[in-house]
């Protein structure tokens, strides 16, 4: 039996098995691996790549058309190693794809199994690649929490004390004011070609720093109206090289470096990534603190960017956004890593930095590496066809975004996009009672280990105990889903419950100490 569908035969119409069988006999066989087959139709070939695939691997049979799928459902060969969906957008593969643990499968593996995929190839292909994109940021993401999280549960608990009991002007992100028309600007090398743009038409434009970018601004003489911040690491700090005291806005993500929230001491803005599903992060959204959340987008420019599309309802523009070097120049002139370069070049050491950037693996057409051209890739995705972004005439990246080419116009769309919002709600006492929360349920944590030391009966009550305050273990190494009944696992849990008791304990004296000065 064969497919005849919009004029065409999807199988041949003399042997259709025969081909489809081929095409399962040479697939490479892969540990870990999603074996994505576009528009499977009648499902020949599926049972002989389910017989020679691994027992860890698993077949994912997706189908665009409604119509192609129910003409084919009450034919098609059905195997249990085989999921068959149907959808034609991101939102509902990524449902699937979290659906399936994503922690099960390092690879996808594209086979073609009909002729059903060249009914609409570009929409395939867009899935496929958004699938794979999914699985290398969900390990990109993961290698990141296991390096980092531990630091950003600190730092999250670090500014809520400051939130709390500080004397900074903190307030959310639904608060923030853009009262003319917002250029990003990010650190590519392109910056350089944008700055005397945006220095001309400085008092009709809203400058939104990436932290990276503020040196650059201000060693040309553009004082930024705002830097996004979103490093958790110290280092961060270098890019407010003498900024103190510049009034300088700063909107953060809670979980940053906690230095570059009060370094330069003007009023900061906070929103929240979800760069974990966590029960500590839902309580922080249910108390108000995280009134203004955002995916995990690992880049400070798109962050930048989701935020002014948020607080500003007319166009964005982009500047230095490259997300792509030549020649191993990777930042404009002015910013902390330029400089940092300058002051380490030697005759010995032509070009510092150069043999980190080679460790990343190099798209030499683009002039890019695979984790700046992953971004740009989501930038793409993401923010293309929203009609209200246009980047400004330089060498930088092709984002798929239209040039500026009438800033004139652009800049008359002054006040019509402005976005206000009632009075900043009064976070410090329901953070501080949030802050206690915490810090009892860590002291139960302990309280039910000695407990359980004393009578084993008691683990299901510390486990109940220990899940309540799952940031305390965001970070462990152990292969999803975490077995919470072993012994190891509940003594690094104490362990670290004390540890983080005793640090939002010394941070929250000093915090007031300060304040009480």
């Amino acid at each position: 039996m064969t497919v005849f569908f919009e004029n065409r035969y999807l199988y041949s119409k003399y042997e259709p098995m025969l081909r489809p069988k081929r095409a399962a006999e040479l697939a490479p066989i892969e540990n870990r691996c999603i074996y994505v087959v576009p528009s499977p139709l009648l499902g020949y070939g599926l049972n002989t790549l389910a017989k020679r695939i691994p027992n860890d691997s698993f077949i994912l049979a997706i189908e665009v058309f409604e119509s192609l799928m129910n003409l084919c459902a009450p034919y098609a060969e059905k195997n249990d190693r085989a999921i068959h969906v149907r959808l034609s957008d991101f939102a509902a593969l990524n449902e699937v794809f979290n659906s399936i643990g994503p922690w099960n499968y390092r690879r996808v593996r594209r086979v073609d199994l009909g002729a059903g995929s060249s009914l609409n190839p570009k929409l395939y292909d867009e899935l496929i690649t958004f699938l794979i994109d999914a699985l290398i940021n969900y390990w990109r993401n993961r290698n990141t929490l296991l390096r980092l999280g531990r630091q950003w549960i600190r730092h999250v608990y670090a500014n809520l004390c400051e939130l709390a009991y500080g004397l900074l002007d903190i307030q959310s992100v639904n608060n923030l004011i853009i009262d003319r028309v917002p250029v990003i600007v990010g650190a590519g090398p392109s910056l350089e070609e944008a700055l005397p743009f945006i220095r001309k038409y400085r008092k009709r434009l809203w400058v939104m720093a990436a932290d990276t970018a503020v040196s650059a601004l201000l060693t040309y003489g553009i004082k930024p109206d705002a830097a996004v911040v979103l490093e958790t690491q110290p280092w961060n700090l270098l890019d407010f090289h003498d900024t103190e005291g510049s009034g300088i806005a700063i909107v953060a993500d809670l979980s940053s470096y906690p230095p570059s929230l009060t370094h330069i001491g003007g009023p900061c803005y906070l929103y929240s990534s979800t760069f974990a599903e966590l029960e500590f992060l839902r309580k922080l959204e249910a108390c108000g603190v995280r009134d203004f959340t955002l995916d995990p987008l690992g880049s400070v420019g798109l962050v930048a960017i989701e935020i002014a599309l948020a607080r500003w309802k007319g166009s964005v523009l982009l500047a230095g956004l490259d997300f792509g070097y030549s020649h191993g120049k990777t930042h404009a002139r002015g910013t902390a890593y330029h400089r940092w370069q300058m002051l380490h070049l030697n005759r010995l050491n032509p070009h510092p930095g150069w043999e980190t950037l080679m460790l990343r693996t190099r798209n030499q057409k683009q002039d890019t590496d695979s984790v700046l051209n992953g971004y740009a890739a989501l930038l793409r995705r993401r923010f293309s066809e929203t009609g209200r972004l246009y980047v400004l005439p330089t060498s930088g990246t092709d984002l798929n975004l239209p040039l500026l080419e009438d800033a004139e116009t652009i800049l008359l769309e002054n006040q019509k996009g402005i976005t206000r919002n009632g009075e900043a709600p009064n976070w410090r006492a329901e953070t501080a009672r949030f802050i206690d929360a915490q810090l009892n349920g860590l002291q139960e944590i302990i309280d039910s280990w000695e407990v359980y030391a004393k009578d084993t009966k008691e683990k299901s009550k510390l486990i109940s105990v220990i899940e309540k305050m799952d940031e305390v273990y965001v970070d462990f190494p152990d292969t999803d889903p975490l077995s919470k009944e072993n012994e190891s696992f509940l003594v690094r849990v104490v362990n670290r419950a004390r540890v983080l008791l005793d640090y939002i304990e010394g941070v929250r004296s000093s915090v007031r100490a300060a304040g009480n000065k």
